[in-house]
């Protein structure tokens, strides 16, 4: 099992890649969404001046905000500063778009996307398409002094639904889950095995094959003390921002609540009441708040909203040994690595816990076996 950060692209992120680093993490990824974070390339330049072995990349690039020719400049120029260990992840956009007022990019466009890119750093020619233009284009001073296109970037694409999957298998070196469509407390591994199954019937439908695909899990984190609740101030603190994200995507999406799960829709009620109806907004400008903690901090009202179910079915949460156990079984349905999204002020502190906690009951574990 690979460990990796997901960075929000704060002052200093760079250094706290570093410090991932010194503490036995494989991956730094950095979110490509500008209305909630800085510019991801800044920060990914400056992280690989900053390190020397962690693994640098996108984490997510979203089609519709940088055209592919640029997309692929960038991390080319990364992969000059910190050759052979930078990779892209890219998919359909979720705070990305939901802060413009859009829905998700279609999952098409993003394999499109990927492969577009895929080709421009593989010094082929593409099609590239400007409106109603089309033309064939092709990187030019490839060698030397601009960008490295020599050491392999592997590409990675998001997705949870059927479409995305599909786009994976497709176009993607690897996939990247949330597991938003399982209870962490119970399925999940039977969910990550049939998302891999669906990506690798779409890659053998494409002539491509997904047995090698490396497999990442984005998830929030918090180490329990013994008997200490889900829903603790620290907790919250840790993993409630995490937690409320299927509630910021109801009220940007209000049609998708019959479809969350009882716990989360039988809350709506309260976190209208606690939360929406106090925003500074029209409920038709609703997504220019709802987000403004993402995975850092929560808004007045959420604490009220989340349970001790809510929580330990969206978060990866509990005791060390409750939490390597799950890592356990979701390594042996096919996880590679999983990536802990951390609030900016707790980055340092979950990091040292994960090294002290974590992973030596993992490397302790007895080999599993996958069924």
């Amino acid at each position: 099992m690979d460990y990796g950060i997901g960075l929000l692209n704060y002052h200093g992120c760079w250094d706290d890649a570093a410090f991932a680093e010194d503490h036995g993490f494989s991956t730094a990824g950095f979110v490509d969404s500008p209305l909630l974070a800085g510019d991801s390339f800044v920060c990914l330049g400056l992280a690989a001046q900053s390190t020397s072995r962690i693994r640098l990349g996108t984490f997510l690039a979203i089609p519709s905000l940088r055209d592919a020719t640029t997309m692929a400049a960038g991390i080319t120029t990364v992969n000059r500063l910190a050759p052979g260990r930078v990779f892209m992840a890219t998919g359909t956009g979720y705070t990305a778009r939901d802060t413009f007022g859009l829905r998700p990019v279609a999952a098409h466009k993003v394999r499109d996307y990927a492969l577009t890119v895929r080709g421009l750093i593989s010094g082929e020619e593409v099609v590239h398409r400007i409106g109603q233009a089309e033309r064939p284009i092709r990187f030019r001073h490839t060698e030397g002094l601009y960008v490295n296109t020599e050491h392999h970037i592997p590409i990675y694409v998001a997705g949870d639904g059927p479409k995305a999957l599909r786009a994976a298998g497709e176009a993607g070196e690897g996939l990247i889950v949330t597991l938003k469509n399982a209870d962490l407390t119970g399925g999940a591994p039977d969910v990550l095995r049939a998302d891999l199954a669906a990506a690798g019937d779409a890659a053998r439908e494409s002539g491509r094959t997904f047995d090698d695909a490396y497999v990442m899990w984005s998830t929030v984190i918090c180490v329990l003390e013994p008997g200490e609740s889900a829903i603790s101030a620290r907790a919250l603190d840790h993993i409630g921002a995490g937690a409320m994200m299927a509630f910021h995507s109801y009220a940007c999406h209000p049609e998708i609540a019959e479809y969350l799960p009882p716990p989360i829709r039988d809350r709506l009620e309260i976190y209208e009441r606690e939360v929406l109806d106090r925003l500074p907004v029209a409920r038709e400008r609703i997504y220019q708040e709802v987000h403004a903690g993402h995975l850092a901090h929560m808004l007045d009202g959420e604490a009220a909203v989340l349970t001790e179910e809510i929580v330990r079915m969206t978060t990866l949460i509990g005791t060390a040994e409750e939490i390597a156990a799950q890592l356990r079984a979701l390594e042996a349905a096919g996880l590679n690595n999983v990536t802990f999204w951390i609030p900016p002020h707790l980055t340092r502190s979950v990091i040292s816990d994960v090294e002290e906690h974590i992973m030596p009951l993992m490397r302790n574990a007895p080999t599993a076996v996958s069924a």
